[in-house]
């Protein structure tokens, strides 16, 4: 996290690349009635310009900009479509959110963001870090609100007896799963459990380009004193002989999953060893731990339609303390991954140190080729690329891509 010690951030704790700027029009802190909200301004995404230039952003201290993503326009506005009655904080951000990105379409040249810092303030973690909000700390709260307010309206319907779902997925959710291999009886492990994030981790250390961040992501790592699941119930099938227990063993030995930590479901599996009647052993659930060295790799399960990659750009110097990194990223214009064909959208780029800085955001802009204006498959032509900073909006031919901190690729 790149912070302002002193008290703002220079330029705005966030400058987001993702569609847009904001300007609120509601700042009550209690819950409305989405009559009171200008719903007409909400009626349909697809008259949304991809080719205007985007407006700049009155630094108040903690603002944000978004740029053009398609993909999580469309999913916000099908979102607000299905909020009605009384709306909750997280779905006043979403309405609020799809209200501003009309404003895209105006001629505003400048944006005001205020009442956008007001309604977030309500969010605790957000008041925490209020003067010292880092933009990747604000995009993860944002999609937090989102989600939420997507949980809340895809709920149960008892009256209706039936659930609402939306047809569209937040396009920046990827899935990720774990494998553990041991290297002792090479039995793996595949783990049930599926982790659910918005950002990929880009480690300067390890990567320079996309793809090698995407491989390092997955690449194995070897993990020492891990307790293996396998060795350790075949240790307690020689323990344990009454074809019960035998039985109990086999079926976790057929599971072929890790959902808990392995002492844990051992203390259950011994647990339910020693209740077996006519049993003469009792074991220590710890003396049952056989510790081996594993395997580790992480597998995305699914990609998502518009990455995010968040570049760590923070160390800890032995003698200077917390020191930022300014190692270039190199990036593509385009580069596929799973079948699909990814294109460089937006940048937010931090200018300065550890301390202090000044956030910058590049967007590209998008046209829609006619033809497939009203298919569902929507394609787009790459057009301009302009450098937001602050009230400040230019013209520039390519981004500033060396000191990139948060980095957006869209599906079009």
């Amino acid at each position: 996290m790149i912070k302002n010690k002193g008290h703002w951030l220079y330029g705005g704790a966030l400058m987001l690349a993702m569609l847009g700027a904001f300007k609120y029009t509601m700042k009550s802190k209690q819950q409305k009635l989405t009559g009171q909200i200008e719903f007409s301004l909400l009626q349909s995404s697809n008259i949304l310009d991809y080719t205007k230039k985007p407006a700049g952003i009155i630094n108040n201290g903690n603002t944000l900009a978004l740029s053009s993503q398609p993909n999580f326009v469309e999913y916000l506005f099908e979102l607000v479509q299905h909020i009605n009655g009384e709306t909750t904080l997280d779905q006043q951000i979403c309405l609020e959110l799809a209200k501003i990105m009309k404003y895209l379409n105006s001629d505003l040249e400048v944006i005001n963001a205020s009442n956008l810092i007001d309604l977030l303030s309500e969010d605790a973690d957000y008041s925490f870090f209020y003067q010292q909000q880092d933009s990747h700390e604000l995009f993860n709260m944002l999609m937090k609100h989102i989600e939420e307010a997507n949980n809340q309206v895809n709920s149960f319907d008892l009256s209706m007896l039936k659930s609402k779902q939306m047809k569209s997925k937040n396009p920046f959710l990827h899935h990720t799963k774990v494998q553990i291999k041991c290297n002792t009886c090479n039995y793996s492990f595949n783990s049930l459990k599926v982790e659910s994030n918005y950002a990929f981790h880009f480690h300067l250390n390890h990567a320079r380009t996309i793809q090698e961040a995407i491989d390092y992501i997955q690449k194995p790592e070897i993990i020492t004193e891990y307790i293996c699941l396998y060795c350790s119930l075949q240790f307690l099938k020689k323990k344990y002989t009454l074809n019960e227990q035998q039985n109990i063993i086999d079926l976790y030995l057929s599971a072929n999953s890790y959902d808990e930590d392995s002492l844990i479901i051992l203390k259950k599996i011994i647990e339910q060893l020693n209740a077996v009647e006519g049993n003469q052993y009792k074991i220590d659930p710890q003396k049952a731990c056989l510790k081996r060295t594993v395997t580790r790799q992480t597998h995305i399960a699914k990609y998502p339609k518009t990455f995010c990659f968040f570049v760590n750009r923070l160390i800890v110097d032995p003698y200077h303390g917390l020191i930022k990194l300014d190692d270039p990223v190199y990036l593509d214009s385009n580069f596929k991954v799973a079948d699909k064909e990814y294109t460089l959208s937006a940048l937010v780029c931090h200018l300065g140190n550890s301390k202090s800085g000044h956030y910058v955001a590049f967007k590209r802009t998008f046209a829609q080729d006619l033809e497939s204006s009203m298919s569902r498959n929507k394609q787009y032509k790459k057009c301009e690329w302009y450098i937001t900073s602050d009230v400040r909006v230019t013209l520039t031919k390519q981004p500033q891509q060396g000191e990139a901190y948060l980095i957006f690729y869209d599906t079009y």
